[in-house]
């Protein structure tokens, strides 16, 4: 009895042996893969810090021209930035009103920061006096304290002040403003 395959199975078939005879070779090769469009795969290009015959200086990067910004990174805001005015002043003020929000931010980033020196209670009695340490941080309650500006202080957090060392790199621009939120706050209790 001869049975015939149907035109369906028969394509089936044929899907099945194109797929078998496609797919693999049955074992793994050392051969590079065929490319039918090699230019992406070879094209030429600089490696960063390596020499180049094509500029007159013989290196291959290029220094940024002059008063180029990273994107997202203007910053022409001096008051929020830097904490002074377009003279160059500290501001009086912060130029953001504070919020609740921003006042429990800057009581966490306060205990993180500044707790060691500054104490838990703003006093200028924290930990680092255990360590003999020549010049006492600043007692927040003070009067003279009390009456920096909010620029005076941005700055003292982010430049140093004094033998305290700069937290730029530590503590964020918005972060600043929090701290500075928190230590208002505790004043006027």
């Amino acid at each position: 009895m001869k049975r015939n395959l149907s035109f369906t199975q028969r394509i089936i078939l044929l899907g099945l042996v194109m797929m078998f005879v496609a797919c693999g070779r049955g074992e793994y090769s050392s051969e590079p893969p065929v490319h039918l469009n090699p230019n992406m795969d070879t094209q030429e290009k600089y490696k960063a810090q390596s020499q180049s015959n094509f500029f007159v200086d013989g290196a291959s990067m290029r220094t940024p021209v002059e008063g180029t910004v990273a994107r997202g990174e203007l910053r022409e805001d001096d008051a929020f930035y830097r904490g002074k005015d377009a003279a160059g002043d500290f501001i009086a003020t912060a130029p953001m009103a504070f919020t609740a929000d921003m006042i429990t931010r800057g009581e966490e980033r306060y205990g993180i920061y500044c707790v060691a020196c500054h104490g838990v209670n703003a006093d200028g009695k924290g930990k680092i006096l255990d360590f003999k340490y020549p010049i006492p941080p600043a007692n927040f309650h003070e009067e003279r304290i009390m009456n920096l500006s909010d620029g005076h202080m941005f700055n003292a957090i982010g430049q140093g002040w004094l033998n305290m060392p700069s937290l730029k790199a530590q503590v964020s621009v918005d972060d600043r403003w929090a701290i500075i939120s928190y230590i208002r706050s505790i004043q006027k209790k």
